[in-house]
């Protein structure tokens, strides 16, 4: 394969350090830059993840929502309160229980989240300009193998019990 000269410096910069660290450096990376786009539609990126999610759940409850994050329904509150207040997101009764409160985006929160998604997938055309399709399809299996199992502990594999020497 033909690393440029700036690939293979960094390359060999990587092999230096630690894994976790060059993983971190990409997140703080791509985070800034993915930042800076949804800053230019008046929106945070929690709040784009918010409204991505809620393309998939929606209606539904806040508690729903956190689930689905990962976090608790007190942590996605303050945010839900920021994306109603913008006038992204509405919300009405359940019309089983009314207690519970549906959330659903609006016409201006999908508008939104289209702008944000069509310039956050150019930067992930940007990130893979250069590797050839095996080259991507390894690295985002990649990326998902790690993922899961940083979020669960399984690896599934006996290079993690020779490499604990099990």
């Amino acid at each position: 394969m033909g690393w440029s000269e700036a690939d293979q410096t960094a390359r060999s910069a990587a092999d230096a350090q630690r894994l976790l660290y060059v993983v971190r450096r990409c997140y703080a990376a791509v985070k800034a830059r993915l930042d800076d786009i949804a800053r230019g539609y008046d929106i945070t990126t929690g709040e784009f993840t918010i409204l991505s999610f809620l393309r998939q759940l929606e209606p539904c409850s806040a508690a729903a929502l956190a689930r689905a994050l990962r976090v608790t329904p007190q942590a996605v509150t303050q945010q839900i309160a920021q994306l109603r207040a913008k006038g992204l997101i509405t919300s009405e009764a359940s019309a089983t229980n009314r207690r519970i409160s549906l959330i659903s985006r609006t016409e201006i929160g999908r508008a939104s989240l289209a702008a944000v998604n069509r310039e956050a997938r150019a930067l992930e055309k940007a990130l893979m300009a250069g590797l050839d399709p095996a080259q991507r399809e390894a690295l985002f299996a990649a990326l998902v193998h790690a993922t899961h199992v940083a979020e669960t502990g399984e690896c599934g594999s006996a290079d993690h019990a020779a490499d604990n020497g099990t």
